[in-house]
């Protein structure tokens, strides 16, 4: 194994120390190095493997939430004045703390976080607050398609107080999903009365019509593999018969202008194209696959996938490239096909990214 190799495998364990960390062995060297040589299988040697795991660290080393960081981040927000005017104490007497998520389990989980916050900050508890309340304070580690953040408000907002403000608070958003969402409930918000804010310390640019910027994974075209061919046709014919006007399945050649996320274009390439290739196949292993599932990551639309690059402490959505968190090598197949770096743990509500085989 190559210096450099060992070197990227050690800072990429280092980065995930604290994922997921009591549910599943830590994630250290061993496990990083059995999930990129994978890649082998796919054409992809050791040098390719190195840029794989490169860009992984950058993409990591930026962007990656551990929970130190979203502790850090939450006492930030609770006692910004930005937020909540030039006496915070005062004002957050008055603040209700949403637990209105219809599901997973992220927002309890950074309400937890908030507990030590308050105790230490202000001395209250998160059932301290006023009745009624001047504010409400909704938490998510994430807005992907803004589906979440919407269906969430929508069945609360009649309850809501008239005249109060709502603070939607992410760590990062997704530019698609934050024009969606705060259309909607900007609208509904209004019918009751309620204005609303977002906050985010991380903004991905995701408009695959205005590309000239593009925070998350699409591949340039490519065609003459087997499993991409294939699921590029059975798209392809979806996109056919929809009455939308859709983008381009593939990334322009000549996009994006401007990379903040990728160390080179070469590299971009290279990434999204193996992570394009295992997604490909791995979409073929399932009898039925769920419609939302993509190569590049569950997405609503008829795509190469949502692309999406953020993990926390937490878990990772499913909206990153399938090459990342699915499969699980305890199970059967096609299950044990493909072995994650992040063993994710799975939002159980409708049908589940893991059935129908």
């Amino acid at each position: 194994m190559t210096n450099q190799r060992q070197i990227l495998l050690q800072s990429i364990a280092t980065i995930l120390v604290d994922y997921r960390q009591g549910e599943i062995t830590a994630i250290d060297p061993n496990h990083i190095n059995r999930w990129v040589t994978q890649f082998s299988k796919f054409g992809f040697d050791d040098e390719a493997q190195i840029i794989i795991l490169g860009e992984m660290e950058r993409i990591l080393k930026s962007y990656y939430i551990s929970r130190n960081f979203a502790q850090s981040f939450l006492a930030s927000i609770l006692t910004s004045q930005k937020l909540f005017g030039t006496n915070p104490a005062a004002t957050i007497r008055n603040a209700q703390f949403l637990q209105i998520q219809r599901k997973g389990n992220s927002q309890n989980d950074l309400l937890n976080l908030c507990k030590p916050i308050l105790q230490s900050n202000y001395g209250l508890n998160l059932t301290d607050f006023g009745d009624p309340p001047n504010i409400y304070i909704y938490l998510d580690d994430c807005l992907y398609s803004g589906n979440t953040v919407w269906r969430d408000v929508n069945e609360w907002i009649p309850n809501a107080v008239r005249g109060t403000t709502l603070h939607l608070i992410f760590f990062a958003v997704h530019t698609e999903g934050l024009r969606y969402s705060q259309k909607q409930v900007q609208l509904e918000a209004k019918k009751y009365g309620v204005a609303v804010k977002f906050w985010r310390l991380h903004t991905f640019k995701n408009s695959r019509w205005k590309p000239a910027q593009f925070d998350c994974f699409w591949t340039l075209q490519t065609s003459g593999e087997k499993f991409i061919d294939r699921y590029v046709q059975e798209i392809s014919k979806r996109r056919q018969n929809s009455n939308r006007t859709l983008p381009d399945l593939f990334r322009p050649a000549n996009m994006p202008i401007q990379d903040r996320i990728f160390s080179s274009p070469t590299a971009r390439n290279l990434i999204e194209y193996a992570f394009l290739k295992v997604g490909a196949y791995i979409v073929s292993l399932p009898r039925s696959p769920n419609v939302s599932m993509k190569p590049l990551g569950y997405d609503y639309f008829d795509s190469l996938g949502f692309g999406a690059i953020f993990a926390t402490y937490r878990n990772i959505a499913n909206n990153c490239p399938l090459a990342l968190w699915w499969g699980d090598p305890n199970k059967a197949y096609p299950l044990n096909a493909w072995y994650p770096l992040f063993p994710r743990t799975v939002n159980m509500t409708t049908a589940s990214e893991w059935e129908r085989f």
